[in-house]
């Protein structure tokens, strides 16, 4: 019985840290949520596709899907440009989880404050970002972009 209990107690621990990012990449992906934060409130929009694969999907609160790491910034720049032009984009809450080895789901909460819309001043929504880790650097190869309803 001491036996089983023994193996039981090391396959769930092993199972249990076979999928946990390491502080290291926990923190890089963090780094990579915080430079869309600055490139949002700081920049227009500029530099908010840097962290992107170069063939990355996204897809916007709208259902419209824009494919690859450049057009993914011109949408941004764009949006700042009009209905989005000064508003402050905030992180609320980040779950991150390593689906497997090198390949992390990333639940990003938000809210945008300060919109250029009458009736439609704040949004608050989820990105959920598929970061995947190639020659040893994270970076996001999908983006899933949805509204929260008030």
């Amino acid at each position: 019985m001491k036996k089983r209990l023994s193996f039981s107690l090391f396959f769930i621990l092993s199972f249990t840290t076979l999928f946990a990012l390491d502080t290291a990449d926990r923190n890089a992906i963090d780094k990579i949520i915080e430079h869309f934060t600055h490139a949002w409130n700081d920049c227009e929009g500029k530099g908010s596709g840097d962290f992107y694969a170069q063939d990355a999907d996204f897809v916007n609160i709208f259902g419209t899907a824009f494919s690859g790491r450049q057009e993914i910034e011109i949408r941004h720049v764009k949006i700042h440009e009009t209905f989005l032009k000064g508003s402050i984009f905030e992180v609320i809450d980040t779950k991150i989880r390593e689906a497997k080895p090198e390949v992390a789901i990333a639940q990003v909460y938000w809210k945008v404050t300060n919109i250029q819309k009458p009736g439609a001043e704040t949004m608050k929504g989820i990105f959920t970002h598929t970061f995947i880790k190639s020659d040893g650097i994270w970076e996001i190869a999908s983006t899933q972009n949805t509204l929260i309803a008030h």
